[in-house]
């Protein structure tokens, strides 16, 4: 008998012991997962940041534009120039356009900021999205000495997907080609037109299995080939700690894969990357819905 409550103490023993290492694991997970939201809201924030650097550019040119018109009206009334109502108010309505022109890009950067990491999916013109996002990084790319082309196809079908998160997915891919390209430059510069990041759209398949295609086109320093496989990796990064976190790669991979696309990777080391994703086409059914 004494052996016997003997075993049911260790048995009991053994199940507490095990009790505290599923808490102990389980406790383990969840600051993981508080860890890796930190990362992921610190990898968009640098995004957003990004995001200002360029719009401090773009916002610049209608500021200069106001003020220019504005001096013009004051100059004119200071030495009694004869200006017709007709043309004071040409001049008032130009300005109220490049109000406007940075009141767009402001809410638009406030609305991605909210909306970024949404569920919410309706019919998308990818096209636009780009679009978009070129209006935003623009002017950041001129800042750095390089050129952001765009060549899309005309009468792009829609996708379905929510639009802010793929312009998350673009400008990840396409920071990442700026920063190859600035890469190269400092030890390979090469012909003015290896300076040019090229975003390209067309559709792939046909019928049902139609897919639109995005690539990202660059002639920076490329991905080896014996880490090409582990770029998808939560902070895997080659970059310094100022310049990602590694989660670019990641976010952007999930969020295609979760609207039932591929993402994937194409690179000639000291040559470039091709970083490409197919996303679905809407079906017929739902080609008129919209938002």
């Amino acid at each position: 008998m004494k052996d016997r409550r003997k075993t049911k103490a260790q048995l009991v023993e053994e199940l507490e012991q095990c009790r505290q290492a599923i808490a102990a694991r389980e406790a383990a997970e969840r600051i993981l997962a508080e860890q890796q939201a930190l990362r992921v809201r610190s990898d968009r924030l640098r995004s957003l940041g990004e995001m200002a650097a360029g719009m401090a550019h773009e916002l610049n040119q209608p500021l200069q534009g106001i003020r220019g018109l504005i001096e013009h009206l004051l100059i004119g009334m200071a030495r009694g120039w004869s200006l017709s109502p007709e043309e004071v108010k040409k001049k008032l309505n130009l300005a109220i356009e490049q109000v406007d022109t940075m009141s767009h890009l402001i809410e638009h950067v406030r609305t991605f900021s909210r909306n970024a990491d949404g569920l919410e999916q309706w019919p998308v013109q990818i096209n636009e999205v780009i679009r978009l996002v070129q209006e935003l990084l623009g002017a950041q790319f001129r800042a750095h000495g390089l050129a952001l082309r765009s060549e899309l196809a005309e009468d792009l079908p829609l996708v379905c997907a929510n639009p802010f998160s793929l312009e998350e997915v673009l400008m990840n891919l396409l920071t990442n080609a700026r920063d190859a390209v600035e890469e190269r430059q400092q030890t390979d510069p090469g012909p003015v037109s290896s300076r040019v990041v090229v975003v390209r759209t067309g559709v792939e398949g046909e019928a049902e299995g139609r897919r639109v295609k995005v690539e990202v086109i660059d002639q920076g320093v490329g991905i080896p080939e014996e880490i090409l496989d582990k770029v998808y990796d939560p902070f895997f990064t080659t970059k310094p700690p100022d310049k990602g976190t590694g989660l670019g790669l990641a976010i952007c991979k999930s969020t295609v894969e979760g609207l039932g696309g591929t993402l994937y990777l194409r690179s000639t080391p000291g040559q470039g990357v091709t970083a490409a994703f197919v996303l679905p086409t809407l079906s017929p059914a739902l080609r008129s819905g919209g938002r």
